[in-house]
């Protein structure tokens, strides 16, 4: 169970990691800037929303290709 955490959570921040960079480019020239105008506007937690529901439906996806999978072994082992 603290495997398949931890496996998540990591799932969980790359992700963020990945979309922070993708919609804000100047984190890689000028972060400082950046942070200083979210500090500005007080917009903390919207790269932590969004990077929520990706990963909801990445999870989903996830769990219904699991299901497919499932069926055709099942289907094959029967044969």
């Amino acid at each position: 169970m603290r495997r398949v955490l931890i496996r998540e959570i990591a799932i969980y921040a790359i992700l963020l990691i990945t979309l922070a960079f993708l919609m804000h480019p100047d984190l890689i020239g000028s972060p400082s800037e950046r942070f200083a105008l979210m500090l500005e506007r007080g917009n903390y937690f919207h790269p932590f929303i969004y990077a929520f529901i990706i990963y909801i439906v990445l999870f989903l996806l996830r769990i219904f290709f699991s299901f497919i999978k499932k069926i055709f072994i099942s289907k094959e082992q029967n044969k």
